[in-house]
């Protein structure tokens, strides 16, 4: 198209899977993006990393003058202040340029605020920039609550699946950028033929690109259970694991030995599993490798007989996993020489992620932020024979609002890794509904009761005497 737009985000699209974007300045430049799939733009975002950068954008609110507190602010420190925050936005200018032009987009009318007479006026004025600058990373942020509600747990769910999830959560939420459809039918329009999107912002595409990626069934958006980003299945077969790395080891590889260390260390019967076929394994090398006479004193236990074992295992094991069999049974299937002691085993259960206070943070909120929500702070048991104060981390709290779920990164692979275990009592008490206090819900009556007459009385009106 050679017609002259204006200054925006494009998004250009024919009826195939790539979109293109084109970026116009204020000067009338146009940049021109080639795009992947809406669902790997969006999980390019997602996952892309604004640590440097936002690190840089948050020290000028905590360590500039500009926002100190005080009866005048001279504006000679927002002078200052934008001396030091707008060159930070080049940051972004090569590395996520649809968010450098999101942040322009915004520092313009932040910088043309008119004086208002007011004498803090240079706080608000730097306010207003200092959130043009964080406008990239908030959006980031409310589309990984987003993501949270509608991709974290709909792995092997349809594309209806996922969008109910959201707009049960959020009604219209996608409409906002324009209406959904779902599964174009093949006589639809044919390949080659161009649909283009005027956006205003960062928000209105990361909304476009997502009523795309509905439109289409053969792409879904899933979550890495070993590092928890987000990512795109290559096929259609179960994908738990992404196809990157995380401290330099491939999540496909990491990712399943940490999932057998926690199904071991979260089922009692899957960890009798392990250790018997450790000890079995090793009774078969030792045999195997016994020199000319040595295997008398060796239980006959030999290679072929594992291996049968062990195929016999895997389908109890696969019996257990999927419900079909109980913890005892299974146990008894793969206990043939009667080594265990007993066919009782213990299974650590989890909430639904649905139904835990951290997805009912996101629901109430989709800019919830958990820094904002959970701080590291010290607990006191006064009912203890002797109190003493205990830390309980913003990790802690984090994992318990989680129902117990993490990455398994966070589980086995962190340098400090949260014990699920610590401080058990003090969160559940912590997170225990609270029995309301009869003066507070008194109180609480007696304040309503007066708003109530207050508002029915007529008062008679001043005749100005």
């Amino acid at each position: 198209m050679d017609r002259k737009r204006k200054p925006g985000i494009y998004l250009l699209t024919d009826a195939g899977d790539a979109v293109e974007l084109i970026l116009v300045w204020l000067d009338g430049r146009e940049t021109r993006l080639r795009g992947q799939s809406p669902a790997e733009e969006l999980v390019s975002f997602v996952n892309f990393d604004f640590s440097t950068y936002r690190a840089s954008v948050e020290r000028l609110w905590e360590e500039h003058d500009v926002f100190e507190e005080r009866n005048e602010v001279p504006y000679e420190d927002y002078v200052d202040f934008t001396r030091q925050a707008l060159p930070l936005a080049e940051q972004l200018a090569e590395i996520a340029p649809v968010a450098y032009w999101d942040v322009l987009h915004y520092l313009g009318p932040a910088t043309k605020m008119l004086y208002d007479g007011k004498s803090i006026f240079p706080s608000r004025k730097a306010l207003a920039v200092l959130n043009a600058l964080r406008h990239p990373y908030f959006i980031q942020n409310r589309l990984r609550n987003l993501f949270e509600i509608g991709f974290a747990d709909f792995e092997r769910g349809t594309q209806q699946d996922r969008f109910r999830m959201l707009e049960d959560t959020w009604p219209g939420l996608i409409d906002r950028a324009f209406p959904i459809r779902f599964l174009p039918e093949p006589s639809g329009a044919p390949v080659g033929t161009v649909r283009e999107y005027a956006l205003d912002d960062l928000y209105e595409l990361c909304l476009a690109e997502l009523s795309l990626y509905f439109q289409q069934d053969r792409r879904r958006i899933a979550r890495c259970e070993n590092c928890w980003r987000y990512f795109v299945p290559r096929t259609e077969a179960e994908s738990r694991y992404c196809y990157g790395e995380m401290d330099g080891k491939p999540c496909k590889q990491e990712g399943a030995k940490r999932m057998r260390r926690f199904r071991a260390e979260t089922d009692e019967a899957l960890a009798a599993y392990e250790r018997l076929r450790r000890r079995l394994e090793e009774r078969a090398n030792r045999l195997e490798l016994a020199g000319p006479g040595g295997e008398n004193h060796l239980i006959p236990f030999g290679r072929t007989q594992y291996e049968a074992w062990l195929d016999g295992a895997r389908e109890a094991k696969k019996a257990y996993q999927a419900g079909g069999i109980s913890a005892e049974e299974f146990l008894r299937r793969i206990d043939v020489d009667g080594e265990l002691d007993d066919y009782k085993a213990a299974r650590d259960t989890f909430p639904a992620p649905g139904q835990t206070p951290w997805r009912d943070y996101i629901k109430r909120d989709m800019d919830f932020v958990p820094g904002k929500r959970f701080t590291d702070m010290l607990y006191l048991d006064l009912s203890a024979d002797n109190p003493a104060w205990t830390m309980i981390t913003a990790e802690e709290q984090i994992r318990k609002a989680r129902g117990g779920h993490a990455s398994l990164h966070d589980r086995y692979g962190a340098k400090d890794p949260v014990d699920p275990k610590a401080h058990a009592k003090e969160l559940e008490e912590m997170f225990a509904p609270r029995e309301p206090d009869p003066q507070v819900e008194l109180m609480k009556r007696l304040i309503a009761e007066a708003a109530r007459i207050s508002m029915e009385t007529v008062w008679p009106e001043e005749d100005g005497t």
